[in-house]
Order: C-alpha cells, then structure tokens, then sequence
C-alpha cells in the first residue's frame, strides 16, 4: 500500500474518534475556547504526540470554530474574551490530524435550532454529491459547475422568510501534500474555466460551502491562523538578525513545532508558558507574529466571513484518487 495512504488511514482513524468524543461535549453554553482545547488534547493524547518529535505526528492546522456567518478560519486567540455557543447558533467545527505530515482535513456543521435542519441537511447532501463526482481523470472545473449546477435555484425557509442557497464562491476545496495543507490545485465551488484533472494518488479535501448571503468572502479581525511563507527562503543570517527584531525566539519556535504545517497565536503562547494574565507578553507575540507577516516571512491567514445576519455551513471530507475510483477517508456514520 502506498505509504502516504497508510499514514492517511491512520490519521482519519484518529478524525473520526476525535467527532465522536466531541459531539459530546460541544453544546450551548460552552465556550470556543474550551471547543478548542477539548479537541486539541483529544488529538495530541490519541496520536501520542512527542513534543521531542513535533513534526512526527499530531494536529493538521488549528480548529476552525466559525459561527453563523463566519465561514472558516476562526479560532480564538489567546487573551481573547471568552465566546460561549448559543442555542440559536450555527457552528463549523474543522481541524486537521496529520502522520507524517498526511493530513486529513474534515469538516462538520452542528446546530441546535430546529429551524435549521433542512439547510444543515442540504449543506450535507451537497458535500455528498461532491464528492461523487470526483475520481481519476475528473476535471476541476467540471466538478465546480456540478457543485453550481446541484444548488441552482435551492431555497429554503427560515423564520417566514423565503432565503436563496448559493456556495461561497471564492473558496474552494484544495489538494493535499505531505505537510502542505493547500498544495496548488484547487477545487472550485462553483463553475469556471479550470482544466486541470485529478490524478491517481493524490488527496483532496472536498469542502462546499452552502451560504444563505451573498457567497462572496469578507476578511475580518482579529486574526488568529498563520503558515510559513514557502517561498520565502529564509538563510542563517537573515534568522539570527530576526531575534534582535522579536522580543521573543519566535521564528525558531515556527519552524522546530510546524515547519510548514499551519499554526495559531495561541499555541504560540501556550509553548512561550506566556500567562494569561501577562497582557505585556501576549502583546509582544502579536507584534512579532505581525513583523513576520509584514516581512513576508509567514502569512496571515483572517477569518472568513458572508454578509451580516447570513448563516454558512460547511461539510468537508478528505479523498484519496484511486485508479479506478475514489477512497472517502473521512466518511462516518455522522456525515
């Protein structure tokens, strides 16, 4: 078996245990950042994580916690005040689990009101039949005007009102490398000119995002998520000046704990033992993360959103193209 396919089962085995341990928990009243570090313990304690070995095993990228009309790329930053999950609150829970830097990407919607069963329901079937179309030799392009053609003209009713279906149109679902979360190819939600096919052996996480707003992305603060600039080549120079720039080791924390696997403020701070009480010191990261942005050392990564009083949904599932077809290495009982 190819070995980056055995890393990958290995890696959706821990995903799926992971949803079910955390549908338990995740209900309103509890807050983002207990969400976040429930799954991020129940990653590291499930992949025997080795803080000796970062690299080796263990989370894919930061959860996205991302609420109502916030589509991705939300999870809170260290000294943030605490968000607590409503019961008229739509929540994306995505976050990644790597061996050997194969990441499974997936992705899940819960909500609580009633109301929103039957766009929660569509939301899943359309990931569903996303997938479906995918396989060898499957054009990007032809996949996203499925994805358009599948939701054209869907509407559902919410609070009396009648509300249009459309996907995000400016996000998409992604190829995926060996510690590369976001490895080139993309495919589209909706449909454009993209001739590039799926090939055999490769990943994709396969992501619609299903949006009662205007389907256009909208970038907000406060910015949590962060990656290596991989085209940035940084020398021993240029990385020895950089700790007379930053108040703390910061690059050098980046590149031993994620190399080029996505990473967030806050378990920056978590490693620099930074309390929480110590506003100088979190202050001081922030800086540094943003001398490195504005150096293009690594890149920022804002949380997403559609227009006011939208809501989104997002199923994700991450696929492997076989010869003669596809594996769902995500797939489970629950989505």
């Amino acid at each position: 078996m190819n070995n980056d396919l055995t890393h990958a089962i290995k890696a959706a085995f821990i995903h799926k245990k992971v949803s079910k341990y955390v549908l338990d928990y995740v209900k309103p009243g509890i807050t983002l950042k207990e969400i976040a570090n429930i799954i991020d313990d129940k990653i590291r304690s499930e992949t025997l994580f080795d803080l000796k070995n970062p690299l080796e095993k263990g989370i894919g990228f930061p959860v996205g916690l991302s609420i109502n009309n916030c589509a991705a790329h939300y999870t809170p930053n260290y000294e943030e005040e605490n968000v607590f999950l409503k019961e008229t609150d739509i929540i994306k829970i995505d976050y990644g689990v790597h061996y050997n830097g194969v990441i499974i990407d997936s992705a899940f919607t819960l909500h609580f009101d009633p109301k929103y069963d039957e766009f929660i329901n569509i939301s899943k079937d359309l990931t569903n039949f996303a997938v479906k179309q995918c396989g060898p030799d499957a054009i990007l392009g032809e996949i996203g005007a499925s994805i358009e053609e599948y939701i054209k003209g869907a509407e559902i009713e919410i609070d009396g009102k009648i509300v249009q279906l459309k996907t995000m149109q400016d996000l998409s679902g992604h190829l995926i490398k060996p510690y590369e979360i976001h490895a080139g190819k993309a495919v589209p939600n909706i449909a454009i000119h993209y001739p590039l096919r799926m090939i055999e052996d490769e990943f994709y996480a396969i992501e619609p995002f299903l949006t009662t707003g205007i389907g256009k992305s909208i970038l907000k603060e406060p910015n949590s998520h962060f990656m290596i600039n991989n085209r940035k080549t940084i020398n021993k120079r240029e990385e020895k000046e950089l700790l007379n720039y930053t108040s703390f080791p910061v690059f050098s924390l980046i590149k031993k704990n994620y190399g080029t696997l996505p990473f967030c403020q806050k378990w920056i701070c978590e490693l620099l033992n930074i309390s929480l009480y110590k506003i100088d010191e979190i202050y001081q990261v922030n800086k540094d993360l943003k001398l490195l942005c504005d150096k293009n050392i690594i890149n920022s990564y804002p949380p997403i959103y559609d227009i006011d009083n939208s809501i989104v949904s997002q199923f994700e599932h991450t696929i492997f193209i076989k010869e003669n077809g596809i594996l769902n290495l995500s797939k489970n009982n629950f989505y």
